[in-house]
């Protein structure tokens, strides 16, 4: 039953579309929409499975411009001081 739940709050994150596209004013739809967890390491949430969740493109996920290759601090500074924390309170 939580799979379930889990598995279905996904797909609604996921039909928002991209979070940071949204949030840079380009046009998002969710296609490709991938979902990102947010980790918080050994001092918060470690298990992926517990960890909240954005949707993001392929590109702002793991792509150049994406929070996978950039790292947080580098995608923090790419873009202008946005966190995933942040894109998680939009």
């Amino acid at each position: 039953m939580v799979a379930k739940a889990k598995k279905k709050h996904y797909d609604n994150v996921a039909r928002l579309g991209c979070i940071l596209c949204w949030h840079l004013g380009y046009e998002t739809d969710d296609a490709g929409c991938q979902i990102h967890h947010i980790r918080h390491g050994t001092s918060g949430v470690a298990r992926r499975v517990d960890a909240p969740v954005i949707g993001l493109c392929f590109e702002h996920h793991l792509g150049n411009g994406g929070i996978h290759l950039l790292g947080k601090k580098g995608f923090q500074k790419r873009y202008g001081g946005m966190t995933e924390e942040g894109l998680l309170q939009i």
